[in-house]
C-alpha cells in the first residue's frame, strides 16, 4: 500500500478524501501542514521546542510531568486541533 501512496501526490489524496467526505455527508477537517503537534503536550498545551529531532519517539512534558508518546501525542492533537478550528465553520 505505501508504494500506491508514494505515488500519488498528497494534493490528489486530500482531494479524494474531500470528495469522499462531501459523498457521504461527512466532515472533512484539515488542519495547517506545519501545526508542531507531535511538539504540544496534549495533556496541558505546553511547547517542547527542544523537540526537533524525529529519532526522539517518547518525551517527557517539562510541566506537567507527563510520559508522551510521539505518535500517539500528535494523532491527540492532530484530532482536537481539527475540531476545534472547524468548529468555527458552525457556528
Amino acid at each position: 500500500m505505501s508504494k500506491y501512496l508514494s505515488d500519488a501526490s498528497l494534493s490528489e489524496i486530500i482531494r479524494q478524501l474531500e470528495y469522499k467526505s462531501k459523498w457521504q455527508n461527512k466532515h472533512f477537517y484539515q488542519i495547517d501542514t506545519y501545526y508542531p503537534s507531535s511538539q504540544i503536550c496534549s495533556h496541558c498545551n505546553n511547547k517542547n521546542r527542544e523537540l526537533k529531532d524525529l529519532n526522539k519517539r517518547k518525551w517527557t512534558c517539562s510541566k506537567c510531568n507527563n510520559e508522551n508518546d510521539r505518535d500517539i501525542n500528535a494523532a491527540i492533537n492532530i484530532m482536537w486541533e481539527g475540531l476545534i478550528n472547524n468548529t468555527k465553520l458552525f457556528t
